[in-house]
């Protein structure tokens, strides 16, 4: 009897887990409707949870595609826009070759600024090419290496953009004065002219850089320098270059050739 007692004191913890155990499953079965209720309604949480996950993995896959496909779309848009204008610049080769980059840096609170992209000479990049995107012109391309390129922003000072008031076609110089990254300078206009507020900068054509026509942004305050017979214009850019992403680079087919001239010529003076 004594044994007994020693081997139930020896395996109390064994015996009251194996207690509990029973008592579990009892309850588990009087309770069957609640307990496999909850387990359902667990399970469902899980599953619902899961296929969202797996949905969402999907859909960014998806939207990738779509980006990736909607870039392509612009691209040919765009180079078909630059072709088919009647405002592109005259030449037997005057359909420009376009190339798409994505921004990786861009300043703005420069004085020089400047923007980097993922394409270099191994896309076919060149130096001097004109650099916009689907709101207005970008800069121009000054530095290149395999797989990346430089781009002097129209967010600089040292930095002139032939362009024209679309309504009137009046040709002048747009410029950046190194202050607010939304506004820029019209000058070489004269005052006999009858701009508005809201007239539509476009670019010149005056430039082997970009094509003529190409939308720039808006008039929104001038003054009469009255000394000197010119407007004092100021312009709002369509383009927020605080929010750079896509670009397409215009490689002109007659820069060569325009360059080789200029510089022909620079040497005879």
């Amino acid at each position: 009897m004594q044994s007994i007692i020693n081997s139930i004191i020896k395996y109390r913890n064994l015996i009251i887990y194996f207690f509990l155990l029973l008592f579990s499953f009892n309850n588990l079965y009087n309770n069957s409707g609640i307990h496999y209720t909850k387990l359902r309604n667990l399970s469902i949480g899980i599953a619902g949870y899961s296929a969202n996950q797996i949905n969402n993995i999907k859909s960014y896959f998806n939207l990738i595609t779509e980006n990736k496909l909607l870039k392509e779309e612009n691209l040919i848009l765009k180079r078909n826009e630059l072709s088919y204008s009647p405002n592109k610049m005259e030449s037997k080769n005057s359909i420009p070759n376009i190339i798409s980059a994505n921004v990786i840096k861009n300043t703005i609170n420069k004085r020089r600024n400047f923007i980097l992209i993922d394409k270099g000479s191994n896309d076919g990049i060149l130096i001097d090419s004109g650099v916009i995107n689907s709101s207005g012109i970008i800069g121009i391309i000054n530095n290149v290496s395999p797989d990346y390129s430089s781009i002097i922003s129209i967010l600089n000072t040292d930095l002139k953009i032939n362009v024209m008031i679309k309504r009137l076609s009046t040709i002048g110089s747009l410029y950046w004065d190194g202050y607010s990254p939304s506004k820029m300078i019209l000058s070489d206009i004269p005052s006999s002219n009858q701009i508005k507020l809201g007239d539509t900068i476009v670019t010149g054509g005056m430039s082997f850089y970009f094509p003529k026509g190409i939308p720039i942004g808006t008039i929104s305050n001038y003054e009469t320098n009255l000394t000197e017979g010119y407007f004092d214009i100021e312009v709002s850019i369509f383009n927020n270059f605080s929010s750079l992403n896509n670009v397409y680079i215009i490689d002109n087919l007659d820069n060569e050739q325009i360059n080789k001239l200029i510089n022909n010529w620079i040497k005879k003076i």
